[in-house]
């Protein structure tokens, strides 16, 4: 069989291309912030588009020549001595009934604000590790939940730590009241995507300069909850 005529885009095309991913991307997270933890799953997809090399397929950014600089981190690199769980694009919040999950976005920053780091430190450096010592990146995240966990796939099977991490609370976090305890509420996975989306964003609209009106990250503070 013939293999398919390929044909090149020209840059313009990328160029819009960009801007409507952006405005997918900066979509979703103002539905996540509005309560629909599930669009963490979109917000996956988006920045897979946006960031990930995967045999013929390019990341978006890459080819417009925008993926090889310097990316914002909120997250401080894991601690080497600790020995407790860490996950470092996420916080806990807690309330008179219970406690949640929230990307650092959304409490104010975090306690580093946004540093500078290379592309490639910033995607693969780990910023997770559970109580088996397993960690993970932001590439390896961002790529289970995109194309395994209802992405772009809904796989029959799951990577059995991610599947620890998303379902088993393997970091260990659980809010107690002296009588009994339970894990955090929401999914830290998703979590972590918003928080990497708000990451990309301000990456975008800091040092892209021809894109910087279109990736404004979404800032949206705490939920205020009368019972907390």
């Amino acid at each position: 069989m013939t293999k398919p005529k390929r044909v090149q885009r020209p840059k313009d095309e990328l160029k819009r291309e960009l801007i409507e991913q952006i405005a997918l991307l900066r979509h979703s997270c103002q539905a996540f912030d509005n309560g629909l933890e599930a669009v963490g799953k979109h917000i996956a997809l988006s920045l897979r588009v946006l960031l990930h090399d995967h045999r013929q397929s390019r990341a978006l950014l890459d080819q417009l020549g925008l993926r090889s600089g310097r990316y914002l981190t909120s997250a401080p690199p894991l601690n080497p001595r600790n020995i407790a769980t860490e996950c470092n694009l996420v916080a806990m919040h807690l309330s008179n009934t219970g406690a949640r999950y929230l990307p650092l976005v959304a409490t104010g920053g975090g306690p580093m604000g946004l540093q500078p780091i290379s592309f490639v430190n910033w995607w693969n450096d780990p910023v997770l590790k559970d109580n088996q010592g397993r960690k993970f990146c932001r590439r390896e995240l961002v790529l289970h939940v995109a194309d395994t966990d209802g992405g772009a796939h809904v796989d029959p099977e799951l990577d059995e730590a991610y599947m620890a991490i998303s379902r088993e609370n393997s970091l260990g976090w659980v809010f107690s009241n002296g009588r009994s305890s339970a894990p955090l509420d929401g999914r830290p996975e998703l979590i972590c995507m918003r928080q990497i989306a708000h990451e990309v964003l301000s990456t975008i609209h800091q040092g892209a300069s021809a894109y910087s009106q279109y990736a404004q990250p979404i800032s949206k503070g705490l939920p205020v909850n009368p019972s907390d």
